[in-house]
């Protein structure tokens, strides 16, 4: 983590930067947030990636107020150590070129102290704040947005593990065992049968379209949500297919982790579908394949899996990286 900051009140400004928004809050929760286009590949397709890093050390530096502590919550791979973001498919691509944003925005506002996290490290902060116990063990956090990333924490040390590169989950781009009609699709970042490929917001569309379920002269966005309510038999395959490799994913996580006593679901997909996303999801869960793999009951998911769809459980990236300010989870090597 890249900080200077130890307490949240000081952070007089945050902001949420994903592949589709750049959201914009100066001043404490409560306060107004502005919403603009980010700059970002999945926008701006015209545009290079180094003008697009420009364009977003511009727009962060005009919204700082002078002398400002700002949270900046980043929806790429990031080295929480040092602020340098590796890379991200909807922002950039494939660029595999790493990113010195902290630095970057040092050397143009030097009277600011930055504050760079992951938006996953975010949105655990802020999950974590609001849902865990004072029995929960470990706990985790998992978006399914444009990209799909993860993020676990251990409440009995306030620590969340990082390897030598400051990086943590980022399980959108491990392979996934595709079903044979639907190999070969690729990832933002430009390599096929990367889990984000076939079980994020575009992925789904890339499901969609291989499987010939989209209708003509409509989009996905138009056509999924009320065909999934109309129980369209073809959007429910499109379901059944994006939802199947977070399951995997999901039975994998709790299959080393015993101790994972708690998980999040959010982002943009899960908000998007809503309750047909979650009856799908643990629907899959409960589905056994072995003495090892029993499946998992209803009321032991009721206990440890949290859908982040709805105002109850909205999770805040700009209120999570605020709260990571005064060092409540630290990220350790």
């Amino acid at each position: 983590m890249t900080t200077l900051a130890t307490d949240i009140a000081t952070s007089t400004m945050a902001a949420d930067l994903g592949g589709t928004w750049l959201r914009l809050r100066v001043g404490g929760p409560g306060t107004e947030v502005k919403r603009h286009m980010a700059p970002s590949l999945l926008n701006f397709p015209e545009q290079s990636v180094a003008q697009l890093r420009e364009r977003l050390v511009d727009e962060l530096c005009a919204a700082a107020p002078a002398g400002a502590h700002a949270a900046i919550s980043c929806g790429a791979a990031l080295d929480h150590r040092r602020g340098i973001l590796y890379g991200s498919g909807p922002l950039w691509g494939a660029e595999a070129t790493p990113f010195d944003l902290a630095e970057a925005l040092r050397l143009r506002r030097p009277d600011v102290t930055w504050l760079l996290v992951n938006d996953l490290t975010a949105g655990l902060a802020d999950f974590t704040a609001r849902w865990a116990g004072p029995s929960t063990r470990r706990i985790g956090y998992l978006t399914i947005s444009s990209g799909i990333a993860l993020r676990i924490a251990d409440l009995r040390t306030s620590e969340i593990p990082v390897d030598e590169w400051g990086l943590q989950g980022e399980v959108g781009h491990l392979p996934t065992q595709a079903d044979p009609a639907l190999r070969g699709l690729m990832c933002e970042c430009g390599v096929p049968d990367h889990l984000a490929a076939h079980a994020s917001g575009p992925g789904i569309g890339r499901i969609a379209g291989r499987l010939g379920a989209l209708p003509p002269n409509i989009s996905l966005l138009q056509w999924f949500p009320r065909a999934l309510a109309a129980g369209d038999a073809a959007a429910v395959s499109v379901l059944q297919a994006a939802v199947a490799p977070i399951a995997a994913l999901i039975r994998m996580l709790w299959c080393v982790d015993p101790h994972l006593d708690l998980l999040g679901i959010g982002g943009g997909v899960v908000e998007g579908l809503g309750s047909h996303y979650e009856r799908e999801l643990r629907a899959q869960l409960r589905g056994g394949s072995c003495y090892a793999d029993r499946g998992f009951s209803e009321s032991w998911l009721d206990e440890r899996l949290v859908f982040c769809a709805d105002s109850s459980a909205d999770i805040d990236c700009l209120r999570g990286a605020q709260l990571m300010c005064d060092e409540r989870l630290k990220a350790t090597a």
